[in-house]
């Protein structure tokens, strides 16, 4: 019991680490995003985002590696097996140097003739482009390099390093967005120059500090150690599939958006993701401290914690993601209006679609967590990806007989929903989870909560005047209502108490 008090009080603890960063990068990053949009303008804006966007469609493979990596450190801390975990990590690092060569060589050739036969990209600005390619390339082989030493930092719940690194990663953005005002070369390549050299500063602060705070688990010692180099392929093969199923989904649309519009489109797009991004910021910084927890309890058998941990974080992720996401829903044109003064035609209903989907991906979160901490998940994946994978077909189709670029996101919302279906059956399947009550603690919960909220502001919103001071009276009445309704709606009276005692004792230790 004591342990898991402690392991309680770490979980909160990295939390307040990755709230402030989030909070830091959040308001950094909606500002730097407004001052980049006007430095570029809203085409060389859409030409990165499309283009860097191909390169990132390859981060299904980091992605993989990240959750591997985490995954396995994890879960050989979970059964306290310290030379388990080094031979872990030097068997990540061998294939992260192994695939980082690979995936140069297809990347830069792929991406060469994509770029240049088949985006539509204005020709004067083909030479620009095709710098942005080159630069993202190597941005993102440097990234795959440090993944071993951040994910044995996040697997180690050292969050404080994880956030700091974040927060330095939105400082320097926001250097770069004001360095974009005074150069007089092609700033579109200067912006993707400097995204090159955050990459690399990240990825040197990762490496050292694993080096310095778990330097015998982080030893190198390269060596073809056969029996772990299969079990790590087999899972990453089959996550890779899943995670290259959301990146077809977001990228991929991305680049069909390009190809049926234009990139103006792309520019809305990558602002309704912006905004995304950062609301992501709330459910990630908790979601980021209670990943080790969940594979940590599943590798000690523990599954009833795990199972309640599992509900109580479906929750909590869903209503952190309301507390923010409902204002924004409502209150769209306005925040685009005080953010970016001008936006592109169709950003205000793609980044509330957008918005609709990552509520409903949030709660499957903790439970595609807890299926891959067993380390079976080929039929997991397969499943989950394929329906992921079908937004591209789905939507090439309509996008044929209806020319509507925000149907492709309607399109996502749908299976979603159906996604987060198979991984409740799963959880029934693998840990007996009970579906009905699974229903009632979380679906049913989280789904009254936020109707009552949608419903409650956008009455509020409409009752008011159209002016600066009524719309944001609106979204701060909105959060409060959320918060309380949250408070005695979303926890159970366990929970409550344990929130009230918590809150009780810091405010005694403070006086």
């Amino acid at each position: 019991m004591a342990g898991y008090k402690q392991n309680t009080k770490l979980m909160a603890k990295n939390s307040a680490y990755l709230y402030v960063q989030m909070a830091v990068r959040m308001i950094i990053g909606l500002y730097t995003v407004r001052v980049i949009l006007h430095a570029l303008g809203a085409e060389d804006y859409g030409i990165y985002n499309v283009v860097a966007g191909f390169v990132t469609m390859f981060t299904f493979v980091t992605s993989t590696l990240v959750s591997a990596s985490q995954r396995f450190f994890a879960y050989a801390l979970g059964r306290g097996e310290h030379e388990l975990l080094n031979r872990y990590f030097n068997v990540s690092l061998l294939c992260y140097i192994i695939l980082s060569i690979i995936l140069f060589v297809v990347i830069e050739a792929f991406g060469w003739w994509f770029v240049n036969y088949k985006m539509v990209i204005p020709p004067e600005r083909l030479y620009a482009a095709n710098w942005v390619l080159q630069i993202s390339i190597v941005a993102f082989i440097i990234r795959i390099l440090a993944v071993p030493s951040s994910a044995m930092l996040v697997a180690n719940e050292k969050m404080i390093v994880y956030a700091f690194v974040h927060v330095l990663d939105a400082f320097l953005l926001l250097g770069i967005a004001f360095l974009l005002q005074v150069v007089t070369s092609d700033r579109l390549i200067v912006y993707a120059w400097c995204m090159l050299g955050i990459s690399l500063v990240s990825s040197i602060i990762f490496i050292g500090m694993c080096r310095s705070s778990y330097n015998e688990a982080s030893r190198i010692r390269l060596r073809w150690d056969v029996g772990l180099l299969k079990e790590l392929l087999s899972y990453c093969g089959w996550y890779m599939f899943g995670t290259m199923a959301t990146v077809v989904r977001e990228q991929g649309l991305n680049i069909l958006l390009n190809v049926f519009f234009n990139p103006i489109v792309n520019a809305a797009r990558a602002i309704a993701y912006q905004i995304n991004n950062a609301i992501n910021q709330f459910v990630n910084s908790f979601y980021q401290a209670v990943r080790p927890q969940i594979t940590k309890l599943t590798a000690a058998e523990e599954n009833e914690k795990m199972l309640s941990l599992v509900s109580s974080s479906s929750v909590i992720s869903f209503l952190l993601m309301c507390l923010v996401s409902i204002p924004m829903l409502v209150e769209m044109p306005f925040v685009l209006s005080v953010w970016l003064h001008d936006y592109p035609e169709y950003t205000v209903i793609f980044a509330r679609l957008v918005i609709i989907t990552a509520m409903i991906d949030t709660l499957g979160m903790p439970l595609t967590t807890a299926v891959c901490s067993l380390g079976r998940i080929r039929n997991y994946q397969v499943i989950t990806g394929s329906i992921l994978i079908l937004n591209l077909p789905v939507s090439y189709v309509l996008l044929r007989l209806c020319a509507t670029p925000y149907i492709v996101f309607y399109v996502s919302i749908v299976l979603s929903c159906v996604t987060q279906v198979v991984r409740v059956l799963f959880m029934k399947k693998m840990f007996r989870m009970s579906i009905l009550r699974y229903t009632r603690e979380v679906i049913f919960r989280t789904f009254l909560i936020s109707i009552v909220s949608f419903t409650a502001t956008y009455f509020l919103s409409q009752a008011v005047a159209n002016d600066f001071w009524s719309h944001l009276i609106v979204i701060m009445l909105s959060i409060l209502f959320i918060v309380l309704l949250s408070f005695y709606g979303g926890f159970t009276r366990v929970q409550r108490e344990a929130m009230v005692a918590m809150a009780r004792k810091k405010l005694n230790r403070h006086k």
